[in-house]
């Protein structure tokens, strides 16, 4: 495709990608009768430009929409040049501990189990810290200046890493007004939502993906409000939806929606995100809510 076409198709999203004020400003549906590329042709038009990810609501059941999530996540981390590494930790530390039931007897054994989940996805890389912890000993050898200046290295290398608690606590108080909870409350209620107790408890999966929803739009308000990321008027973060009119289109759309207009309604500020759906349905697809 010629890049001047590509330019023409940005341009036609470009004043779209500001910043929003508002959650009418999240979404925008193409006509049904659009041609059947144009997704993809906005996508190449966003390559380089701002982070974006294309996703087939067909490949996905309504029933299991954190696995859309997850795959959103994935390709919107992925590096994208002149834009520092987005990070979704808060939705990461929602994900692992919807995994499976965690057993709330004993209280001490059911805080672990969350701290021990999220540990484990937002500790630095080991090899990479202890590289970092060896290069200060040798410098160490050198002289105390040298070791100083090493020491200060270390300390950038572990900022890069922010501790555990800034992303577990999030769920205690999920950036509202009013009094904050002990996060395990709250990660319990997740849990619990996912996996009820008793052979025929039903899960609330508009709740549980609801707040994983929340927090993924909080991972992209707080990347967009720190470091480079604050100081220019970046393109926000785009999602393309495909079969956008399926059962798992549907419900993402719905209850993005809901928690957008929520948010709002208590005074959050808007995330930097706009979805774009293609406003068709997939041929094969089938499902209800709960």
């Amino acid at each position: 495709m010629p890049s001047a076409t590509l330019e023409d198709e940005f341009e036609k999203v470009k004043a779209l990608l500001g910043r929003p004020s508002a959650p009418a400003e999240h979404y925008v549906e193409l006509s049904a009768s659009a041609p059947a590329d144009l997704l993809d042709r906005i996508a190449a038009a966003l390559d380089g430009r701002a982070p974006h990810v294309v996703i087939d609501c067909g490949e996905f059941s309504d029933e299991n929409l954190p696995k859309l999530l997850a795959a959103a996540k994935a390709r919107l981390a992925m590096p994208c040049p002149n834009y520092p590494r987005l990070w979704f930790r808060r939705l990461e530390v929602g994900l692992v501990v919807i995994e499976r039931r965690i057993d709330e007897t004993p209280q001490i054994a059911y805080t672990k189990a969350f701290k021990e989940a999220a540990r484990n996805i937002i500790a630095p890389p080991a090899t990479a810290k202890r590289r970092a912890q060896g290069f200060v000993a040798l410098l160490a050898q050198i002289g105390p200046r040298i070791a100083l200046m090493g020491a200060i290295g270390a300390w950038l290398f572990e900022r890069r890493y922010p501790s555990l608690y800034e992303f577990y606590k999030w769920y205690g108080h999920r950036d509202r007004p009013g009094p904050r909870h002990v996060p395990e409350s709250r990660l319990g209620e997740l849990n619990n939502w996912a996996h009820p107790a008793g052979e025929h408890g039903t899960p609330k999966r508009r709740l549980r993906d609801r707040q994983l929803i929340e927090a993924m739009l909080a991972d992209l308000r707080h990347a967009y409000n720190r470091g480079r990321l604050s100081k220019h008027d970046w393109y926000r973060s785009v999602i393309l939806l495909r079969n956008s009119h399926t059962r798992a289109g549907a419900v993402f759309r719905e209850r993005l929606r809901s928690e957008l207009a929520e948010l709002e309604r208590l005074g959050v500020p808007p995330p930097p995100l706009l979805v774009v759906a293609d406003g068709r349905t997939s041929t094969s697809d089938a499902g209800d809510d709960e």
